[in-house]
């Protein structure tokens, strides 16, 4: 069952933007379906959709999580997964 995956990035937009466009490919190629961003508080907050919880789960724990770390930024407090009824974004 497909999930929407939302969470805050505890980093400032412009270290999200440089992160960004090296991490989209890998979390495309890893499954995820969509990906939105916005600016909150000076963070950014994250909105996913992925496949399953388990492509979630994998990316978020390997590569993800391996960049995240890297880049000196916490993992997220907030993280809500919510099964979606579907994520077809046609």
């Amino acid at each position: 069952m497909a999930v929407m995956v939302a969470f805050t990035l505890k980093t400032d937009p412009a270290t999200y933007q440089r992160m960004h466009g090296q991490f989209l490919p890998m979390a495309k190629a890893a499954g995820m379906l969509f990906h939105s961003s916005r600016e909150v508080g000076g963070q950014v907050a994250i909105v996913d959709f992925w496949p399953s919880d388990e492509a979630w789960q994998t990316f978020s724990k390997g590569t993800l999580a391996n960049g995240m770390k890297m880049a000196n930024i916490a993992p997220p407090d907030d993280l809500v997964i919510t099964p979606v009824l579907n994520a077809d974004g046609r």
